[in-house]
């Protein structure tokens, strides 16, 4: 994906198609994670909620251990086709008189590793997108096929409407032998770029986010005349703008898609589980519709904040790549035996200067300067500047070009 903010041609085709399968997934997440029709009539509440939750973040954590780049094929295809046969099961289980305890049990904790992979494979689906104009296209369309679609879930009969939630995660198969482009990247990050604030707000926002719509008791529409209000279109935009700045950063940082989505997937979750918990435990029921007030005001807040700073996002992203770069050539240097002092000569040196402004910039003596010049030729077996110069751009291509 190009990361940048400029205009130019919009791949249309490949934003509708994004658009329709991340709209559908993203309907029937909210058809299963928040209060509808389905999720009140079918699955079991508050049933291995602890476990399913451990469950999803031991996943989350695994993913990130192993450092995928993309879900397997193998992975994908069984989160597709097992989810339906996962809810299939609820549906049948709802119309048992008697329902065994275990069974509920073990479909919860089932659906709730489905929905985390079904998290992570739409994020996938998303970065697929060519460049930034596409992805806000994309996303923008599947926020208007959220409601058409929702609309449409209204209006047909009960039974049609539990069969398209049942075969909505079939929808996540399609594509599956083309998946987003790979990361150059194969070595873990550098600490400075762990710490850097694009790679870290994400996180923030992915856990402030999940608990502000906790917070605001997201639910689903029951009627068409509620369409519009439940959910929020504010706790969607917010949601569309966290998933926006995720994938902008792992392309805008070459990092590992699947690793790198895990981590933030995991703080959405733990945001959502924290606002659960203070809605059902510390909140009274005045205070909830404070609270949900406060959670559309935060949602609106961020909305703005996104619009007004995300020139000045990409051009942080652009600064902490360039960063990167110099800790690749400190390695470098630091790989071929040049002490801390030799490096900054080094630097000058790339940077076309005289052994003059050397000895100027660095507070030494001309002759320190040409003696450490020496002990750089000697230690990398190059002879003049311009083998210095060849020497490190080799470097760091090679180096590029392995990972």
């Amino acid at each position: 994906m190009h990361i940048n903010l400029k205009a130019h041609k919009i791949n249309g085709r490949q934003a509708a198609s994004i658009a329709l399968l991340d709209s559908i997934i993203w309907l029937w997440f909210h058809q299963i994670n928040y209060t509808s029709i389905f999720s009140e009539s079918v699955l079991a509440p508050n049933i291995a909620v602890l476990p399913s939750l451990a469950l999803s973040t031991a996943l989350a954590v695994g993913i990130m251990h192993a450092r995928w780049d993309v879900i397997p094929k193998s992975l994908r295809l069984a989160t597709a086709l097992g989810t339906p046969l996962v809810l299939l099961g609820c549906v049948l289980l709802s119309q048992v008189g008697n329902q065994s305890d275990t069974l509920a049990t073990a479909l919860s904790l089932a659906l709730g590793v489905a929905c985390s992979l079904a998290a992570l494979l739409r994020l996938e689906t998303l970065a697929k997108c060519d460049d930034f104009a596409t992805l806000a296209v994309a996303l923008s369309g599947s926020l208007m096929l959220f409601y058409i679609l929702d609309l449409g879930l209204l209006l047909v009969p009960r039974e049609v409407y539990d069969a398209l939630v049942i075969a909505a995660p079939l929808t996540l198969a399609v594509g599956s032998s083309h998946p987003a482009p790979p990361a150059a990247r194969s070595g873990p990050l550098p600490k400075r770029m762990r710490r850097a604030v694009p790679v870290l707000v994400p996180f923030v926002m992915g856990a402030c986010t999940g608990f502000v719509v906790a917070l605001g008791m997201a639910a689903m529409a029951v009627s068409p005349l509620e369409l519009f209000t439940r959910p929020s279109p504010l706790f969607l935009l917010s949601q569309l703008l966290f998933i926006c700045l995720t994938i902008v950063t792992v392309f805008g940082l070459d990092l590992r898609k699947a690793t790198y989505f895990a981590g933030t997937s995991l703080c959405w979750s733990l945001g959502m589980a924290t606002g659960n918990v203070a809605n059902e435990t510390l909140l009274t029921s005045a205070q909830h519709l404070i609270a949900n007030e406060a959670a559309s005001f935060i949602c609106l807040s961020v909305i703005v904040m996104f619009f007004a700073f995300s020139g000045i996002w990409i051009n942080s992203l652009e600064k902490t790549t360039v960063t990167n770069t110099e800790s690749s050539f400190e390695r470098i240097a630091q790989d071929a035996g040049l002490t801390k002092r030799e490096i900054e000569v080094v630097q000058l040196l790339l940077e076309g200067r005289s052994l003059r402004i050397i000895q100027e910039t660095l507070f030494i003596s001309e002759g320190t300067a040409r003696t450490h010049t020496k002990r750089i030729y000697a230690k990398l077996g190059v002879h003049s500047k311009q083998e210095l110069i060849d020497f490190f751009k080799g470097k760091l291509s090679a180096e590029q070009t392995a990972k």
